[in-house]
């Protein structure tokens, strides 16, 4: 019998860089954010009170802006959910109480993952921003799960960035 040639390889080779801009390089050992206070301690971002009151005080501490302020200063966000239909403004204060569970419940595993600015659109439909991809479809699957409306997600090939829209009648 003859081998088989293969079209593929057989090593996975694991990527590295991201192509966030944010994300510093060469960062020192332990830094801490001036606004908010995360630690960034063994190539990790940490949102703890205690860590950081423990670590501001040691000597040869950087203290830098977090990738999750800088965005939130350059208002440059990651994902875009759009909130429309007659059902918003009917139920407008539990839809955000609903993006403000899920951002701090995310904020519990990264630190990075926030909510730029929720704002109407003059239409009735309320877009919120947040730092990265991983929140708006956090979000948007909330959404749906909570008021069953429908959902469409919308990647960017050249940089990250997602745009979720949520709709539903009343």
């Amino acid at each position: 019998m003859k081998p088989m040639n293969k079209p593929y390889q057989l090593q996975y080779k694991k990527k590295t860089a991201s192509s966030d801009a944010y994300i510093p390089r060469g960062a020192s050992q332990v830094s801490v954010c001036e606004r908010c206070h995360a630690v960034y301690r063994n190539k990790r971002w940490y949102a703890d009170e205690k860590m950081y009151d423990g670590t501001v005080k040691s000597p040869g501490i950087s203290k830098i802006l977090c990738p999750a302020c800088l965005k939130i200063r350059d208002n440059f966000p990651g994902g875009i959910v759009t909130l429309k239909g007659s059902y918003v403004e009917s139920h407008r204060q539990e839809l955000l109480n609903l993006i403000r569970n899920e951002e701090d419940r995310a904020r519990g595993f990264n630190p990075l993952e926030r909510i730029i600015s929720v704002r109407e659109n003059g239409f009735g439909a309320l877009i919120v921003s947040t730092t990265n991809e991983k929140l708006a479809q956090r979000l948007g699957r909330a959404i749906k799960k909570a008021f069953h409306g429908e959902v469409n997600y919308k990647w960017s090939h050249d940089n990250k960035l997602v745009r979720v829209d949520c709709e539903k009648a009343a």
